[in-house]
């Protein structure tokens, strides 16, 4: 957490005592200074005086609710993050509490690793804002003089599309178990082994978004196939074999994404022809597809995913060279072996957030 501060303040509203206690102690464990309201009036009061990076509301409480307190809330600081708890009966509440600017919902009974989690990414996606705020108003005051308007209207137009592709990379990501930071991590690694592959700068961003972009289909997979614990019936493997091209009809319609399609369509070809969907061989697989499986292969083999356990770098890259040839192009595996180890150490560790 060392990006917030050594000690993140969090701001709990809630008017059940008992809930407030136990989020207290969940909070203080993980190393919060924790600040206590008891409706969303109280709530206010104290977030405007302490503007807390971190606030957690009920919705249902008497004086002010929950969802007026987060429009206060976000009038007075619009980088606040906030998460709301909600129960059952709340779910319309809890929806509508995001248009008005909450980061995500935890519904009761509140699953601890859960809340950790959420409140984590939204204390980063704050940083990223913050940060993200810091390095435009820098740049904006280098190209005020030049050509204002036209500059600031494209930044925006930039910073809303990479914002949308990773909320979307996450919301992937979130769908799919265990890979939480993996499209960032893979990022990475694609642009990296890229680089060194001799791929222009000018398609590294069409590759960017394909990486991050990858399995946006999955969005069409039924949970009880995306999600099953064991192993596939061949008809739901027809299923789960369709995303490539279901993500590729998501790609198609948005011109700025287009360049995404070669590696979100053919993501699992193989160099020997045994892949899908169109068992393409060799050169006739696109060149940033077969790049992204060496990275892909090299993230899930040294990550733990809920069937497999991580194994070393070292190991990893050994097994991605004995299939070269097979799965994977000769020469990105050989572009891939000849970097070294260190450099996507480093690549993991910033992605750890």
């Amino acid at each position: 957490m060392s990006h917030h501060g050594r000690h993140p303040e969090v701001l709990i509203v809630d008017d059940d005592r008992h809930i407030r206690t136990v989020l207290d102690e969940v909070f203080r464990a993980s190393g919060y200074t924790c600040q206590m309201a008891t409706n969303g009036q109280e709530g206010l009061a104290t977030f405007d005086a302490e503007r807390p990076p971190l606030t957690v509301t009920d919705m249902n409480m008497p004086v002010m609710g929950g969802l007026d307190f987060l429009k206060h809330a976000r009038a007075l600081e619009p980088d606040a993050a906030i998460l709301v708890l909600t129960g059952m009966a709340d779910v319309e509440t809890a929806v509508e509490s995001l248009k008005h600017g909450a980061y995500d919902f935890i519904m009761k009974p509140v699953n601890v690793d859960k809340l950790l989690i959420a409140a984590e990414r939204a204390l980063e996606r704050r940083q990223l804002h913050l940060e993200r705020r810091e390095s435009r108003a820098l740049l904006e005051r280098r190209v005020a003089e030049a050509t204002r308007d036209l500059a600031a209207t494209l930044r925006e137009l930039e910073e809303t599309y990479r914002s949308t592709l990773e909320a979307l990379g996450s919301a992937i990501d979130t769908r799919d178990l265990g890979t939480q930071a993996h499209s960032r991590r893979v990022r990475g690694y694609s642009l990296t082994i890229a680089r060194a592959y001799g791929v222009p700068e000018a398609d590294m961003r069409d590759l960017e978004h394909g990486v991050l972009l990858h399995d946006i289909g999955k969005i069409g997979i039924p949970d009880g196939i995306l999600l099953k614990p064991g192993p596939l019936t061949p008809a739901e493997w027809k299923i789960m074999r369709s995303h490539p091209a279901a993500g590729r009809q998501i790609v198609e319609q948005i011109p700025f994404l287009r360049g995404a399609v070669p590696v979100v369509y053919h993501h699992h070809e193989r160099w020997d022809g045994t892949g899908y969907p169109l068992g393409l061989k060799g050169e006739a697989i696109p060149l940033a597809a077969r790049i992204f499986a060496v990275a892909d292969a090299f993230d899930a083999m040294t990550f733990d995913r809920p069937y497999s356990r991580a194994i070393p770098l070292a190991a990893a890259r050994a097994e991605i060279q004995r299939c070269a040839g097979s799965h994977f192009d000769p020469t990105a595996v050989e572009t891939f072996a000849a970097l070294p180890l260190e450099i996507f150490e480093e690549i993991r560790r910033q992605s750890i957030a």
